[in-house]
């Protein structure tokens, strides 16, 4: 692993864990290892969100579930990949303690 990968690796674990969790030259490949498995948690997570309809206020008519529907599936075909903000928090809490470890070496 060259400088550059880990001052980008050090950025993505800084994303999810906050600013002075990792510098450059604590990144690992344990490290590494732990950011791929939160990253693809939190993609998973954000795909599920994609799939959840928008709150309606009282009980959704008709036309409500079918504009509803229709924008999951938008939003499916446009391959929107962005990490929802919830599914950040909860995989940076699943995985603190281990990539505090990681970046310790142990």
């Amino acid at each position: 692993m060259n400088h550059d990968d880990r001052e980008y690796i050090a950025k993505a674990i800084n994303y999810f864990w906050g600013d002075g969790t990792a510098a450059p030259h604590t990144v690992n490949q344990k490290a590494a290892s732990v950011l791929y498995e939160a990253l693809q948690e939190a993609q998973s997570c954000s795909a599920a969100m994609d799939l959840v309809p928008r709150p309606a206020s009282g009980k959704p008519g008709l036309s409500y579930v079918i504009k509803q529907v229709a924008k999951i599936g938008k939003r499916i075909a446009a391959r929107d990949t962005q990490l929802y903000e919830a599914c950040r928090v909860q995989v940076a809490r699943n995985y603190r303690s281990e990539i505090k470890l990681a970046l310790m070496g142990l």
